[in-house]
């Protein structure tokens, strides 16, 4: 009889038990809280980027601190309101989907969140681990002979791409919008 498949190795069960319970995570978070989790963590970074200077600048006015200390504080102020508030609204969606009648959508939503960002931060894993010099050869040659690996790794791959495209974007189009202006 002819064998179709090899057999799967360690690395696969593993990865599937871990994209399972980001999955059964995102099951009891809902769709509603894994949505502003991430809204509140992207817009509290954007937010903090933009007006953490602006905010140093008024607090200077009231502390006499050193520069650095007011922008760093501004920076991680802006961020935790932003973030707590958009999860606040998350969780108050969460808490008002049996009145709205969106518990299967928020279930099945969170799901779905949660598998993804389980699947994005594993194949960060993977991807960084694939590129260890310190890895032993034959846990190097399980993660080659993986099933989930290859596309994980192709994931990671488009993550990181895109992640430097908008960081050198951001950074060009920023130092060009301002040329002149001032530090704090």
């Amino acid at each position: 009889m002819p064998r179709w498949f090899p057999p799967v190795n360690w690395v696969d069960p593993i990865l599937i038990v871990v994209l399972a319970l980001f999955g059964l995570r995102g099951f009891f978070r809902g769709l509603f809280r894994e949505i502003f989790s991430i809204a509140g963590l992207v817009t509290g970074f954007l937010l903090a980027v933009t007006y953490s200077r602006s905010v140093a600048s008024y607090a200077a006015t009231i502390w006499q601190i050193s520069p650095l200390v007011l922008k760093g504080s501004a920076f991680v102020a802006i961020f935790f309101v932003v973030y707590f508030l958009m999860s606040t609204a998350g969780w108050l969606l969460h808490r008002s989907e049996r009145l709205l009648f969106l518990k299967t959508l928020n279930r099945t939503g969170g799901i779905a969140i949660g598998v993804g960002k389980g699947a994005a931060l594993t194949a960060l894993v993977i991807f960084f681990l694939s590129q260890a010099s310190w890895l032993p050869r034959r846990t190097r040659d399980n993660l080659d002979g993986s099933y989930l690996v290859t596309p994980l790794s192709y994931l990671a791959e488009s993550l990181i791409r895109m992640g430097k495209a908008r960081i050198l974007f951001g950074e060009s189009s920023q130092h060009a919008s301002s040329p002149d202006e001032s530090r704090l």
